[in-house]
Parts: C-alpha cells; structure tokens; sequence
C-alpha cells in the first residue's frame, strides 16, 4: 500500500489556486472534477453554451498541473471529421518519399479538449471511443498505444496520462448525433458548467481588455518530470485506500436499486426497502458496474483533492461519505435513464434539472440505516446531511 504525504495533499490542493491565479475565476469545483478523474484515469464531459472558457480552462490546467502548454491537444468536431484525422495515418517519409512512416494525430497529447464532440459521426466517434476506453488507438490495424513511460527523480518508470475533455452544446443540436450510452458510460463526469455571476463577467471583460493590450497572466516554468512524479504518486496511494463499508454498500446499493434489484440491498430496514420500489420503478436505462467503479474512485480521490488536510493525509478513508455526496451527481447524471413526470406548465423542472434530482432522491433513499461492518447505524441521516449540504454549495 502506498502512503499519501501531506507533500501530497499540498499539490492537489495547489491546482485550482494555480487555475485562478492563471485567469480561470470561479471554477474549483470543476477544477477538482477535472483533477479528480486525471488521477482515476478517467474522462469529463464538459455541457455548457459557447463563450464559458472551456478550451482556456483546459490549457490552465495543464499549466497548473505543471505539464506544460505542449501537454494539451484540440479537435474540433465536425461532421466531415475522419478517424484518420484524429488519430494520424501512415504519410510518405520526408527523407526519400520511398517509405511510409506514422504521423500522429492530435489525440497524441496527454490532456485533449474534444470540443463538440457530438458533432462527429458514429465513426469517428467510435475511434474516440477505442481511446477512451483502451488507451490506445488503431491504425491500419496497428495498436499504438496513447500513454508512454517516461524517467522521474529516483530513477522511477510512471506512465504519462491521458484524458479527454469533450465539450458539447446544450442549445444548438443541428448537425450533431447522439454519444452512444457506451462511449457516454466511459465520461467518469458529466459537468454542467453554469453562466457566471455577474461579478465573474466583470473580471472576464477586465481580463480580455488587458490580453487585447499584451497583458497575459503567466505560469511558472512547467517541471514536466516533477509533475508526472507527483500524478503517478497521489494516484497510487489514493487508489490503494480502501473504502469505508458503509459507503462501499451505499454505491452499490445505488447501482442495484436503479436495475431494480431490491433483494440485493444491504444495512437497509425492511420498511425502506418498500420504499424505494417507487423510484426503481421510474428507470429505464440502469446504471451498471463501470458506475460503481468511477464512484468508489472518485470518493477517494475526491477526499484527497478537497476534504482532507493534509496533516491527515493518512485518514482519505474517513471523508468518503461527504466525498460521494459532492460527486454524485455528475459521476451518474449521464448514466441512467428516466421516466419523467411531466405535470402543468410552469411547475416542472427542467429534464437535466430532473435527473440531478432523482439521482439525490435514489442515493438518499437507498443510504444505509442499519450498522455495516464496523460502521455505526443510522449512516442514511449523515448522509443527507451531507447531500444537502453539497446540494446547495456546488454549481457542477
């Protein structure tokens, strides 16, 4: 097992300070997100209309991260895009025009901004999705793979990341297909990112004045080496943390509970069983096991980067329950599937606004109440406690 160091927990909680300091305002819980699943090995779908800063919160983060500028890639979707012209193909070589030698397309960048994603076709976005689920691409039948081992301090071999930040826009649907529920199941996160507050507009006006009279935030020099040692390090010993039981049974009771599985619920009384059957009756699409997966990985991860200081580095396990509460939302919104209860006009929230709300409703009903484990009984009013807490702080 390793151990995560308070040195650790400093860096984690230096990037979104790092992200602000570059010009990004107002973004640290999707900052988090976003550093969240770098360190799962995950993906972010980032939903929200044009002008919101998506592409500049991309290269701040890999400033912040302390890889670089050169660490970043950008596609733009669009329906004419060929698999080719995002993975790269075999061109004539340079040298004689004799032989053909690999070009690599901009997926070959550890931090990809897939901006409109939505609007590639099905072939294309099934090449999007070889990368994002093996890390690897295929061309002409060749396997090469998207992550590569580079030296650190200490004479160690860690592998550098890969992560997709594919952006698509609510309002404007024309020209776009569908993402297939398999390649939307490999986003560890759907964030809806918000219109600012009108204060955050101000400084975004103030900051775009001063960039069009050659002021520019600066970033530090990238130490690219230092940088890949601290990822690989607080990934190691993050995920090597186990999961409190109590919270281990919550996510798959959630898991359960959305395919209707009553007879497998744990630590819950027989009259809250009853209960939940309403709401497992409303799904129409399930949640399934890579749910489970991204949800134990994201409370972990999620305890380190914003719940826990660092002089109880050791203690992660601790802040899982308030972890799963903040990361709920996003982490299954994309998952699963409802039937909506569509009442009179004026009275209903929107569909997106619907599924947030079911996906609190079901963890909140599905929370166990009965002693797991070593853990203490009535973990279901904690747990509200903390889901409602979470509710009203976090625009994610």
């Amino acid at each position: 097992m390793h151990d995560l160091r308070p040195n650790d927990i400093h860096y984690l909680r230096s990037i979104p300070t790092a992200v602000t300091a570059l010009g990004m305002k107002d973004l640290d819980d999707i900052v988090r997100l976003l550093t969240v699943a770098l360190l799962s090995g995950g993906h972010v779908l980032l939903e929200g209309n044009p002008g919101l800063g998506k592409t500049a919160l991309v290269r701040a983060l890999s400033q912040a991260l302390g890889l670089g500028a050169e660490a970043v890639g950008r596609i733009q979707f669009t329906p004419d895009l060929m698999p080719a012209d995002i993975t790269g193909t075999l061109m004539p070589s340079e040298e004689d025009g004799a032989g053909l030698v690999f070009r690599p397309g901009p997926i070959f960048h550890e931090l990809l901004l897939a901006d409109e994603i939505n609007r590639a076709t099905p072939k294309t976005q099934a090449a999007m999705l070889e990368a994002m689920a093996e890390f690897q691409v295929t061309v002409l039948n060749e396997q090469r793979p998207l992550r590569k081992e580079e030296w650190v301090a200490g004479g160690r071999s860690v592998s550098t990341p890969f992560m997709v930040m594919a952006t698509q826009n609510p309002i404007d649907q024309d020209g776009t297909f569908n993402l297939p529920e398999a390649q939307l199941d490999r986003f560890m996160f759907k964030v809806r990112m918000q219109m600012p507050r009108a204060e955050t507009i101000g400084r975004i006006i103030d900051k775009e004045l001063q960039q069009g009279a050659g002021v520019r935030p600066t970033a530090p020099p990238a130490d690219r080496r230092a940088a890949l040692d601290n990822i690989d390090r607080a990934t190691r010993a993050i995920l090597s943390v186990p999961l409190p039981p109590s919270v281990r049974a919550h996510i798959i009771n959630i898991v359960m509970a959305s395919n209707g599985a009553l007879d497998d619920l744990t630590g819950l009384s027989k009259a809250r069983i009853t209960e939940i059957a309403a709401l497992a009756g409303r799904v129409e699409y399930p949640l399934g096991p890579r749910a489970a997966i991204t949800l134990g990985k994201a409370v972990l991860a999620w305890s380190a980067v914003t719940l826990t200081e660092p002089q109880h580095a050791q203690e992660i396990g601790a802040e899982t329950r308030r972890a799963l509460a903040d990361v709920l939302v996003p982490a299954l919104r994309h998952r699963i599937r409802i039937r909506h209860d569509y009442a009179a006009p004026g009275t209903q929230m929107s569909e997106a606004d619907a599924v947030d709300d079911f996906v609190r409703r079901l963890a909140v009903a599905v929370a166990p109440d009965l002693r797991v484990g070593a853990d203490a009984a009535e973990y279901h009013l904690r747990f509200k406690a903390d889901m409602d807490a979470a509710a009203a702080r976090l625009r994610v």
